[in-house]
């Protein structure tokens, strides 16, 4: 499997949502299941048979956690200015058909949170800025049509 870049941040929480998975929600789980198996035929025991999805729902997502932490790389920034588009930039873009300014940081797909300002690097839009340099023109396909953008500002994150 490829190696899964993320920021010091996005793997320190990584960690400790693995961490409260298996310390704290698996005993849990573990406990809910032994009360309902105490109250019979487990096969129509409703409370069991939540208990059992909810385990496997569980599981299915420390897996996860441990896969991507397996395959992670953490990303250091550096002090060098930033001259190009990277992994854990933190760009102003403005939209050249409307004038509309966008900010965001350039992370891993498992750290992307459009709420939070992270675009993801396998993106389309993340996929036609890395590399690119300040000023620099781009156009991106989107469901929406094609759009294209200029780069205004570049920084690097603290990672």
């Amino acid at each position: 499997m490829e190696k899964i870049q993320l920021t010091r941040a996005g793997y320190k929480k990584i960690i400790k949502e693995l961490e409260i998975l298996s310390r704290v929600e698996r005993p849990m789980v573990v406990r809910e299941l032994l009360d309902a198996a105490q109250e019979g035929r487990l096969e129509r025991n409703q409370d069991f048979q939540s208990a059992l999805a909810h385990r496997q729902r569980l599981e299915k997502r420390i897996r996860q956690l441990q896969q991507i932490l397996a395959n992670a790389e953490v990303l250091v920034g550096s002090n060098l200015p930033p001259t190009k588009v990277r992994f854990n930039s933190r760009l102003r873009i403005v939209n050249l058909s409307n004038g509309q300014e966008q900010e965001f940081i350039l992370v891993s797909a498992v750290e992307a949170d459009a709420g939070r300002g992270h675009l993801s690097i396998s993106s389309p839009l993340g996929r036609a800025l890395l590399g690119r340099r300040l000023g620099d023109c781009i156009q991106v396909q989107t469901p929406g049509g094609l759009r294209s953008y200029r780069i205004l500002e570049i920084r690097m994150e603290e990672i």
